[in-house]
């Protein structure tokens, strides 16, 4: 009978971890102690070069620094571990628990005590209690309160990016929050993401810009524009009288435009004739227009929107 263990290594979306799967094998079904020792120090989990990762034959690691001889972490349970490249602590689960170990100590830093548990970043870790997160500082010291709930997709990564921190409220609304745990953007937004000077948010198919004092930088923000353009079949008779037929693409005076995957219909004035609703929609000619409710069901919009009946 064979026993494997494996240790991965998770990714976030704004920064790249390193995967690793350690497999090691316990032949046969003894009940005595067996170490096989795996090096994991070029693996991004441990970054020391005398720490090595070993395991028992119960399923239990522990951590052993090779120069003084001592057992840094011994025999826990780990189902996985998951670090980064920018911050000595990374998240460990045990036994469906997160805390934090040292990468260059490889001691624990953070016990395993929460139900979820983020990476560090810009000196501060999200991790959840009773279905609410808060952000704990590198000593385990709560910095900002289990104010925030845990709503899974589309807040699934609790990380702070230029002192700001996407969160939501009790309704499911998302706002962003600075280091102390202030709204600097109300949770009035469907969806919100951050950038260095600015953030892009989402209200009923609306993106706007906004500062992170709240000014609006820009009322009606775009993710595509593309003109609508229908073909016909132009017929032409060559000098030797063979008939050939030319396919043009015929302008329709009409653009559509995407608003967070979904699309619209607006003229060349810039003014919405539609809101950004449609699955696709295609010219059929310049007064005709197929929009998708769906990737199934269409209707038909004329040139000032409507919808046909």
């Amino acid at each position: 009978m064979k026993k494997t263990f494996r240790i991965i290594a998770g990714t976030s979306a704004w920064s790249v971890f390193l995967f690793i799967t350690l497999f090691i094998t316990v032949p046969g079904c003894s009940k005595r102690s067996l170490q096989t020792e795996e090096r994991a120090s070029d693996s991004g989990l441990l970054r020391n070069d005398s720490l090595v990762i070993f395991k028992d034959a119960d399923g239990n690691i522990s951590i052993k620094n090779t120069a003084t001889g001592k057992v840094t972490i011994e025999k826990i349970k780990v189902d996985w571990m998951q670090t980064a490249t920018n911050d000595s602590l990374a998240v460990f689960c045990a036994e469906d628990k997160r805390g934090f170990y040292n990468v260059y100590t490889g001691r624990i830093a953070i016990p395993a005590q929460y139900r979820r548990a983020w990476i560090f970043s810009e000196g501060l870790a999200a991790v959840q209690r009773n279905g609410f997160i808060g952000f704990i500082d590198h000593s385990g010291k709560v910095v900002i309160n289990f104010n925030y709930p845990y709503h899974g997709n589309p807040l699934s990564e609790f990380v702070f990016k230029y002192d700001h921190c996407i969160v939501a409220d009790t309704t499911g609304k998302c706002g962003v929050i600075d280091k102390l745990g202030n709204w600097v953007i109300e949770p009035i937004y469907d969806y919100v993401r951050t950038y260095e000077n600015y953030a892009i948010v989402s209200k009923e198919g609306i993106r706007r810009q906004l500062s992170y004092d709240g000014t609006v930088l820009n009322a009606f923000v775009l993710d595509h524009v593309e003109e609508l353009t229908y073909e016909v079949q132009e017929r032409y008779e060559n000098r030797d009288g063979d008939i050939h037929y030319l396919t043009k693409e015929m302008p329709t005076g009409l653009f559509k435009y995407q608003v967070g995957g979904k699309w619209g219909l607006m003229n060349e004035d810039c003014t919405r004739l539609t809101e950004p609703i449609y699955s696709h929609i295609y010219a059929i000619n310049n007064k005709m227009f197929k929009a998708g409710l769906d990737y199934y069901s269409e209707i038909i919009l004329n040139a000032q929107g409507e919808v046909m009946q």
